[in-house]
């Protein structure tokens, strides 16, 4: 069951907090347990894009994205509108990521992105036993050498969860 906040403010609580990172970077892993912690809403961009995508992603468009991005920010404000705190949001390629700082100007809400310090143990990961479907390395590692490179965002703090303890990470 989801909580509303309906009384008080709690500095502690943001309206949004994403998690983001490359493929294979403990995302789900570690939202399943803070999502069971603080029985917040979680919106996983990727259930938007199940009107779409296709499981191997084969047929991913830039357009699409946009558009599922969008139902997104839609989705996100209106969850803010009616006090959810502490919003979940996952899936988000980096741009979006970025995208959210700029969109969501105030300073209510928090970006974690995770990283990984090793290629090999992100190589693993993408090839273990995950169930996305996504399974290609090369741009898995791209994308986290990428987000381990571009200055952080606003809001945006970076873990290394290389360590494989998901609970430490939560």
């Amino acid at each position: 069951m989801h909580h509303k906040v309906e009384t008080g403010y709690n500095k502690k609580m943001k309206d949004l907090i994403v998690v983001a990172g490359a493929p294979g970077s403990g995302k789900t892993t570690v939202l399943n347990i803070l999502q069971e912690k603080l029985a917040s809403p979680r919106v996983n961009i990727g259930k938007l894009r199940e009107f779409h995508l296709k499981r191997d992603w084969s047929n991913a468009t830039k357009d699409e994205e946009n558009m599922t991005f969008d139902s997104l920010v839609y989705i996100l404000r209106n969850y803010i509108k009616h006090g959810y705190k502490n919003v979940f949001v996952e899936d988000l390629e980096d741009d979006k990521v970025q995208k959210i700082s700029e969109l969501f100007n105030d300073d209510n809400f928090l970006i974690v992105s995770l990283i990984l310090a090793s290629d090999d143990e992100l190589k693993k990961r993408v090839l273990g036993g995950r169930d996305s479907g996504y399974k290609n390395v090369e741009a898995a590692t791209a994308w986290n050498k990428n987000l381990i490179k571009r200055a952080p965002v606003k809001n945006e703090v970076r873990l290394d969860n290389i360590h494989n303890d998901p609970e430490k990470t939560a």
